[in-house]
């Protein structure tokens, strides 16, 4: 009788978890406004946009990305190298900043942040979550620590 009555709790739990799970998620994100990632490119960060907060990735290994990538098209004699960057000028500032600006960002925000390794997300600018790549994960981790300190 009793595997028969923890047996219809366990269905009932299971019925009711599609309609708790909204609120769980809707509580998971309360009072986050901003969250910042820091990571190399290697690493492979989930979410990539959020609609609920403010998410920014920097890729810190940027710069690198970036030299490595305009090296490639380069020509090896030094007149072609320069013929070809005034003929490609314009394209190279379109396609390249936009990456320079974020990892130059990111680097001056880990130094202000303090940060000693990567991946990191700071939540709000005051937590931080070393060692993961799922945003969701690193807020649920800030989410108990602050329900933990009230």
């Amino acid at each position: 009788m009793r595997v028969s009555i923890y047996r219809r709790r366990c269905l009932l739990l299971l019925g009711l978890l599609p309609f708790a799970l909204p609120a769980l998620a809707q509580d998971l994100y309360h009072g986050i406004t901003k969250v910042e990632v820091f990571a190399n490119s290697a690493m492979v960060i989930t979410p990539i946009q959020a609609d609920r907060y403010q998410l920014v990735i920097y890729r810190l290994d940027a710069l690198k990305n970036v030299e490595a990538a305009i090296n490639q098209n380069i020509p090896k004699t030094e007149a072609a190298a320069r013929a070809y960057f005034l003929k490609h000028q314009a394209d190279i500032k379109k396609q390249f900043t936009p990456a320079v600006i974020n990892g130059a960002n990111g680097i001056a925000l880990a130094r202000h942040y303090k940060l000693d390794r990567i991946p990191a997300i700071v939540v709000d600018g005051s937590a931080v979550i070393y060692g993961v790549t799922n945003v969701d994960q690193a807020i649920a981790m800030v989410q108990t620590h602050r329900g933990a300190r009230k």
